[in-house]
């Protein structure tokens, strides 16, 4: 591939006035409101990207559409290069991008070794000087087009996403899993997170940190009221599955529908890592594999219930590979994840984990309007590291990465690591009822009791059951939940060779052990609460008392009140979270 860097003569050409590009507003409009949504498109992909743009325009969004060879004829060139891209891009959204522009590539990455590209089909992407965390390649990305801001200091500007099409039916395909993300009905996939895991196999210590880095964000960074699901390939954790029927574990969940798929671990161009299973004293283990490009065709994901996926692993974003990659496939299967956040090369574990903690932190608790929001702010976060457990995320990595400068380096390569395989304007979906709760709760003992005051704004429709059918009564649910760091049950003790052992009888009697252990771990409720009275209006259901009763047997530490509310149309839904803690008896 063509690495496309910049001679010191593309700093002045840079500085340059880029041509007016072509409007998409109506010839004499007074006031032309800006373009917020540029879609670059190869050639042949024109026809898809007219769609898309219609698209965004159904919901407010100001587009324009320009083509590799339109780009070229501004430059007056016979081709684009990555320059005048670039330029172009400056030229519709302002040297300093206007506070929401977002750029939409429409086209496949030239094949890595070759010296040009196709025009028909890709559209170039830069080659960054950093190295991978292997030192083994030089580090691709859209990253350079998306620093935008004069100085070139490599942090984005501006959301950026690439959907590496090389047909008009892939490219409508994905604009069809876009409309039905986006038209999906409400409901409990919205406050689903599923998150799956392989080995770090780092070293005790290191593979330590990691979990206790994860744990962490499960508590500090991630909002009570979502329902947090794991499976990791590990087996001795309460969160293992069965090694044989691991990946088909891992789309099941996935196919319950949730608002972010995530993996963290080591991967590959076609594939994630493997389960490790010992067979005992001096025997090799047996692997099994996590996730591969052969296992996508099995994504059955619903009523557009898709998640966003996020892969914190090593060239599974591999898009200039001549097969193509995993998050290609995902992309491209229909009932599989809506787009894909992945690593065009080996990344490392330290930035990694800061990826996936300000990614998920952008989503869940700050709540950004679009998915290239969320991803621009969180790559800015990575590097200027201003969230406030930032220090301690520093503190524990200086175990593994000692110098500042050195971690400071890794987290600049990982700009470009990073890519957006998919729809910077897709709009995430979010609760739009306002569950109104008490600012805190007394700590209670166990056996006492509580009742609090519950509002739904604006109200959940629906009427009581009386005089109404039941269809139109709202879902209401309210539990009482351990914290996501606790297991609440007991779990069953097995031998982790008998997993990959000849006896049958034994294999099957651990198999069973880690089935219900994974159940038990992913299992937080340790009771339904339930409602003293509820608010109906002509309107729809306004509020109500809920009463918190813990019971008797409960142990002393903290807990989590839970609530969720649904209409039966699903076009309204809220759901919050209150901490409870259980103090001793006095």
């Amino acid at each position: 591939m063509k690495r496309f860097v910049l001679l010191a003569l593309g700093a002045w050409l840079l500085a340059m006035a880029a041509p007016s590009p072509r409007a998409q507003d109506k010839p004499g409009a007074t006031e032309a409101k800006a373009v917020d949504y540029l879609i670059i498109a190869a050639d042949g992909l024109q026809e898809a990207a007219r769609e898309w743009a219609t698209h965004r325009q159904s919901h407010g969004r100001v587009t324009q559409v320009a083509t590799l060879s339109e780009i070229a004829r501004l430059a007056e060139r016979e081709k684009v290069n990555l320059l005048d891209i670039k330029k172009f891009i400056k030229g519709v959204g302002g040297e300093t991008p206007r506070e929401g522009f977002q750029v939409l590539l429409l086209g496949d990455c030239p094949v890595v070794g070759r010296e040009s590209y196709d025009p028909q089909v890709e559209i170039p992407w830069f080659m960054s000087t950093y190295m991978d965390a292997f030192g083994r390649s030089a580090i691709p990305g859209d990253n350079w087009l998306a620093d935008a801001v004069s100085g070139d200091n490599e942090i984005p500007d501006l959301a950026v996403g690439r959907v590496p099409a090389r047909s008009l039916e892939q490219a409508r395909l994905a604009l069809k899993k876009v409309k039905a993300y986006e038209s999906a009905k409400m409901g409990e996939w919205m406050r689903r997170l599923t998150f799956f895991a392989g080995e770090g196999r780092f070293g005790a210590a290191v593979d330590q940190l990691l979990e206790n880095l994860f744990t962490q964000m499960a508590e500090q960074v991630i909002d009570p009221a979502y329902d947090l699901r794991m499976t990791y390939a590990n087996v001795k954790s309460p969160y293992a599955y069965v090694p044989a029927r691991f990946s088909d574990k891992v789309i099941e969940e996935a196919n319950a529908g949730s608002l972010l798929l995530s993996y963290m671990g080591h991967g590959a161009v076609d594939r994630l890592d493997d389960m490790h299973v010992p067979q005992g004293e001096g025997k090799r283990e047996l692997r099994y594999p996590i996730l591969t490009e052969a296992d996508v065709s099995k994504f059955k994901i619903e009523n557009g219930q898709l998640p966003v996926m996020i892969i914190v692993a090593c060239a599974t974003g591999f898009l200039d590979d001549k097969d193509g990659c995993i998050s290609e496939r995902i992309l491209f299967e229909e009932k599989a994840p809506v787009a894909v956040i992945s690593s065009s090369r080996d990344s490392h574990p330290y930035s990694n984990t800061l990826l996936q903690n300000a990614l998920i932190s952008e989503i869940t608790k700050q709540r950004r309007g679009t998915l290239g929001e969320a991803f621009l702010r969180a790559k800015r976060e990575i590097v200027l590291g201003e969230d406030s457990n930032r220090l301690k995320l520093e503190n524990m990595a200086a175990f593994i990465i000692p110098k500042k400068e050195e971690r400071d380096t890794l987290n600049r390569a990982h700009l470009y690591l990073y890519n957006l395989i998919g729809d910077p304007g897709l709009r995430l979906r979010y609760p739009n009822v306002k569950v109104g709760l008490p600012d805190k709760l007394a700590p209670m003992a166990a056996g006492e009791s509580c009742t609090i005051d519950v509002s739904f704004e604006p109200v959940v429709p629906g009427a009581a059951a009386a005089g109404s059918g039941e269809a139109s009564k709202p879902r209401l649910l309210a539990t009482l939940e351990v914290r996501r760091s606790r297991v609440h049950g007991d779990l069953v003790a097995f031998e982790a060779k008998d997993l990959a052992g000849s006896d049958a009888a034994r294999r099957k009697e651990a198999e069973d052990a880690v089935s219900k252990n994974h159940a038990t771990a992913n299992q937080k409720v340790v009771s339904e609460l339930p409602w003293e009275s509820l608010g109906f209006g002509a309107a729809g259901l306004a509020g109500g008392k809920l009463t918190i009763k813990a019971d008797s047997g409960l142990a002393p530490g903290d807990y989590v009140v839970k609530l969720f509310a649904l209409d039966s149309k699903g076009q309204s839904c809220g759901f919050a979270s209150l901490r409870l803690r259980i103090k001793k008896k006095e």
